[in-house]
């Protein structure tokens, strides 16, 4: 199956059909988008067979097709990693007039992170309207949650 991350508005419906949902999509990019600057373009992948994140790499984003700018609006955010150098895999989608359940493979690419990242956000503006699972672990996790701590 690959490496994947899996989030669902609850009770399928898009933000814009929970109270004051579009206001907390807005809300959840802004804080998507101090936590991208916070990364300041630069990831941390670990050295894998250690539990320590070593390795500092550029995270790239760009469209969801790999090439172009990434799309970050009040009202949808879709990238992927940079098609340069083999970074991308599957684009990152998530749009407020687009609910249910969705899933984003990325093959623990460098945008991975900002994938973990949107996740954190939208779990911490929508709460219980908003569930994410991965098939990462702690270790896969570790640098967003540091770096989510720090913006959050």
């Amino acid at each position: 199956m690959g490496y994947t991350h899996y989030w669902e508005f609850k009770n399928r419906v898009a933000p814009q059909d929970i109270e004051n949902g579009k206001e907390k999509f807005k809300e959840a990019v802004k804080l998507f988008k101090d936590c991208l600057a916070e990364c300041n373009g630069k990831t941390r992948y670990p050295n894998w067979g250690e539990n320590s994140f070593k390795k500092e790499v550029p995270m790239k984003l760009a469209g969801g097709n790999g090439y172009g700018e990434p799309i970050i609006t009040d009202t949808q955010v879709i990238f992927n990693g940079e098609r340069k150098d083999d970074n991308c895999h599957e684009a990152f989608i998530i749009c407020v007039d687009r609910g249910g359940w969705d899933f984003c493979k990325t093959a623990r690419k460098p945008y991975d992170t900002a994938v973990c990242l949107a996740l954190l956000s939208f779990k911490k503006v929508f709460g219980d309207d908003f569930e994410y699972t991965s098939d990462g672990g702690e270790t896969e996790w570790e640098w967003a949650k540091s770096v989510f701590n720090k913006a959050a």
